[in-house]
């Protein structure tokens, strides 16, 4: 397809131009996967967090401070900051990264008091958490400085996805992505624009699917006016996204999940239901499992990330990024120890560069030996597909049916505690049935499907019955579900 408009192109030269071909060694999508200069191109990519650094005079970027040793804190002026960040890309790229996820740098925005413009969370000083203003005398520095980022990856070899912040309904936001959009529209070093942060945590309003749908048809517009050349993205959590921000309604180019594993083997069977009900392309575009080689072996994290590409590539993804780059010290062993890198000792990576701080993991291994040319295995079905908790507090049973009363295969019911605190989902199977398990009474549930409606009430405990089995039980009936009419055809892609 891109041969042929660089050949059309030619035929055009002396006219009008040509509009649609992508410049030079931009990342594109081709029958749902990514090609780099007509050849296969599946990012493999890891999540790295820069920190705007500034003073009174001037603004750089950083590498996040919590990467560094406790109590230290050496960027206080541009340049050691850029060569740290040199020096880390580097040994990304050595232990077999080729892409890079970009977070904080261009998304960590909040309104100025008074709703006055936005500011940045930016460190001050020798680490001071604060805000820096994005104003017009203040923009062609903060945009110099995410200049320098993307000049250091694309000497590096590295596409960058770059995580920004869009507010539904908001102004501003918009204004600051467009400002962002036209610096970097002729950068190939950037490959794509990540919209929105997992919206199930983030998105404060309870939207219908119509709602989502205009939203971002009305950022995909944005992006194709002023980034024409980089691609579209939203991170979502995983499954039960589908009762708002649905993805396959999503128009963007491709989606980005987020699995993690909360519950037995959540992330492998996430990935089947990516798999079996996603018809855009998709990527990983987060996971990892916490592993400090005390409570959590080293080898349980290699195991799982090597799991997990195999089945990512199995069942249909087109790219895999790990979150994060190092370990942190933010207070909690889930977040605390998802790095490749520890945060004891340091790493050479080469002569001129500084040390890094940290000791590579084993889990680099895995990434370092993948190979995405390889033929990929089948997309595994686990005996827990259907309940990943193996619990039996309580249940809930029923069938998802469409208007015709035909059963949906793949739709997610989830189930909440009293307090909308706790929850847990369950995939309907070919049949349209479904049983989901907890260990709590459940107050309320949802339940929808990809391009259908989500319908949703509550349950008192009392009306549970215990049944030959020994759980407490609510039966829900057949549930059903509209199609939704601006959804793509159910057997295609929209057109």
């Amino acid at each position: 397809m891109r041969r042929a408009a660089i050949g059309f192109c030619l035929l055009v030269l002396l006219g009008a131009g040509c509009r649609n071909a992508p410049p030079a060694n931009f990342v594109v999508l081709e029958n749902g996967a990514f090609t780099l200069e007509d050849k296969p191109f599946f990012p493999l990519g890891v999540n790295y967090i820069v920190q705007l650094q500034w003073n009174d005079t001037a603004c750089w970027a950083a590498p996040c401070r919590n990467y560094e040793v406790p109590g230290t804190f050496r960027y206080l002026s541009r340049d050691p900051s850029l060569l740290q960040i040199k020096a880390e890309f580097a040994l990304m790229r050595s232990m077999g990264f080729n892409s890079v996820r970009i977070t904080s740098l261009a998304s960590d925005l909040q309104p100025l008091e008074g709703n006055t413009g936005l500011a940045l969370h930016s460190q001050y000083g020798t680490g001071k958490d604060t805000l820096f203003p994005l104003t017009s005398a203040t923009m062609p520095r903060y945009l110099d400085a995410v200049d320098d980022v993307v000049d250091l990856a694309q000497e590096a070899g590295l596409k960058l996805v770059l995580l920004v912040r869009l507010v539904p309904g908001e102004a501003p936001y918009e204004k600051q992505f467009t400002q962002l959009a036209d610096r970097f529209r002729d950068r190939p070093t950037v490959m794509a624009y990540d919209l929105f942060n997992e919206p199930l945590y983030f998105d404060v309003h309870d939207r219908p699917k119509a709602d989502v749908y205009q939203v971002v048809r009305g950022w995909q517009q944005l992006v194709k006016a002023h980034a024409p050349h980089q691609l579209s993205t939203i991170g979502l959590v995983g499954v039960p996204e589908v009762f708002a921000w649905d993805p396959n309604i999503l128009d963007v180019d491709f989606i980005s999940f987020h699995p993690y594993e909360y519950q037995p083997e959540q992330v492998l069977n996430e990935l089947r239901w990516y798999g079996e009900n996603v018809d855009k392309p998709w990527i990983i575009g987060e996971t990892s499992l916490p592993a400090d080689n005390d409570s959590v072996p080293y080898t349980d994290q290699l195991e799982f990330a090597r799991t997990t590409l195999a089945q990512a590539r199995a069942c249909g993804a087109a790219g895999y990024t790990w979150w994060q780059f190092q370990d942190v010290g933010w207070g909690r062993f889930h977040s605390d120890y998802m790095g490749v890198l520890s945060r004891s000792g340091t790493t050479h990576v080469a002569d001129g560069l500084p040390d890094v701080h940290g000791t590579m993991k084993p889990v680099a291994e895995a990434f370092r030996a993948f190979k995405p040319e390889a033929a990929p295995g089948s997309c595994m079905e686990l005996p827990n597909y259907y309940n990943f908790s193996s619990l039996h507090t309580a249940r809930l049973i029923g069938k998802l049916m469409d208007s015709a009363g035909m059963p949906i295969e793949g739709g997610v019911v989830t189930g909440w505690d009293a307090d909308w605190n706790t929850s847990y989902y369950t995939i309907s199977k070919s049949d349209g049935s479904f049983a989901l398990y907890s260990d709590f009474p459940f107050h309320h549930w949802m339940a929808s499907a990809t391009r259908r409606e989500m319908v949703r009430g509550d349950v008192r405990p009392s009306t549970y019955i215990t049944d030959s089995s020994g759980t407490p039980t609510f039966y829900l009936g057949e549930l059903r579900l509209e199609h939704l009419p601006f959804a793509y055809p159910e057997h295609g892609p929209h057109q």
